[in-house]
């Protein structure tokens, strides 16, 4: 098996040889009608080498796509700017409230006697002269109540823990 692969690749060589040798006498004949003297040398494409392609997103701005924002350098300046002018951009903030005791001690003290729903809590503390500043002053008063640990939800009714 080993010895029928080697023949064959000898007589192919072979063949190959002789039309080579074919070919390099047509050649031959070739040049002498065109008047060249001397066998031409095998005329290799000068093909230029690129570099491969770099992989990734390619720089630069899509098309279509609307200019980049101001230097953070920039808006920083008219911030300043504005601020010295007295201009303030979007809503003003509401001045804190100044509670004489905190919302927990006003909840403590409101829930002492028995344990109360979250609205009537709200209720109690308002009731007390305790003033928020939010919209929605049930959102704050809820966060204390779930999140303190002194204070314990009875089934709805939060009382001192």
């Amino acid at each position: 098996m080993k010895n029928d692969r080697l023949k064959q690749f000898v007589s192919l060589r072979a063949e190959l040889l002789r039309e080579k040798s074919e070919l390099m006498g047509r050649l031959a004949e070739i040049d002498k009608a065109l008047g060249s003297v001397g066998v031409v040398a095998p005329v290799v494409a000068a093909t230029v080498v690129a570099a491969p392609a770099r992989r990734g997103r390619p720089p630069g701005r899509p098309p279509g796509r609307p200019a980049a924002p101001a230097p953070v350098v920039a808006v920083a300046q008219a911030k300043s700017k504005d601020k010295a002018k007295g201009k303030s951009k979007g809503k003003s903030k509401g001045k804190r409230a100044k509670n004489a005791l905190s919302l927990r001690e006003v909840v403590k003290a409101v829930t002492k006697a028995a344990p109360l729903a979250r609205q009537d809590i709200l209720k109690a503390v308002l009731k007390q002269g305790y003033v928020f500043t939010a919209k929605d002053p049930l959102n704050s008063l809820s966060t204390l109540l779930y999140s303190d640990k002194s204070i314990k939800n009875y089934g709805g009714k939060f009382g001192p823990a």
